[in-house]
């Protein structure tokens, strides 16, 4: 575990997809029933990781390109639709909803509640998300999420990595950005939080080691949510 070398952290903001939603848990059940009944050899947690890349590239494609941002729940649909030609798995428009929707069961990673409910009072607490804002405010209440509200990409009219995220949510927060602790388990995350000011904490749930192109490092690197409440709490 590294040292967290920050200012006194007043406010942490949590990516959502892939940090507390487990993607894996909540959909690969139901692609598996999908994928069988297409024949399809192939594994249905291979599939949910393979469409988890192919909308975070997709949903930066409107910022390169300096156009309106599509809402995250179009890009996941056209996004998983793309996916399935791609592996020549037959599909409707409505197998794609259903997936998405009634087939899904969103899950949290086993230790998001308790060790959340740990930091909640001592910190401001916000979920900051790609997930349009319906959406996010859908989950905190319907999985009992421990934080006190989400702030959406969408709000910034970008796509994280992208800082016009993070400096919105630095603003709406009301800190310095140094006070503002970003915690994520994806490292492009991290760093589009560092790029903004903001401190870095990578949840390494995948074994992946953190890489950043110029040598940098997260402020903090743990395995689990249950590590950064150690660390915050001591």
């Amino acid at each position: 575990m590294q040292k967290l070398l920050l200012e006194p952290v007043g406010a942490i903001t949590f990516d959502m997809y892939g940090t507390l939603l487990d993607l894996v848990a909540s959909f690969a059940s139901g692609f598996e029933e999908f994928l069988q009944s297409k024949v399809y050899q192939g594994s249905a947690e291979d599939v949910v990781q393979a469409w988890e890349v192919a909308y975070l590239h997709e949903s930066n494609v409107d910022t390169l390109l300096e156009r309106p941002r599509t809402p995250f729940e179009v890009v996941r649909r056209l996004t998983l639709s793309q996916l399935f030609f791609k592996l020549k798995i037959d599909h409707t428009k409505d197998d794609i909803e259903e997936l998405v929707t009634t087939k899904a069961t969103p899950t949290l990673f086993p230790d998001v509640k308790e060790h959340l409910t740990r930091l909640k009072g001592k910190f401001q607490m916000t979920v900051l998300s790609n997930g349009d804002l319906e959406s996010l405010d859908r989950a905190i209440s319907g999985l009992g999420i421990p934080v006190d509200r989400a702030i959406s990409a969408e709000q910034a009219e970008f796509y994280k990595p992208h800082s016009g995220v993070y400096r919105h949510a630095i603003s709406e927060i009301g800190l310095p950005s140094e006070q503002v602790l970003h915690v994520a388990a994806h490292a492009w995350d991290i760093r589009g939080a560092r790029a903004a000011g903001m401190a870095g904490a990578y949840i390494n749930r995948y074994s992946i080691p953190y890489v950043d192109a110029d040598g940098s490092q997260a402020d903090l690197e743990v395995l689990n949510l249950a590590g950064l409440a150690d660390r915050l709490t001591q």
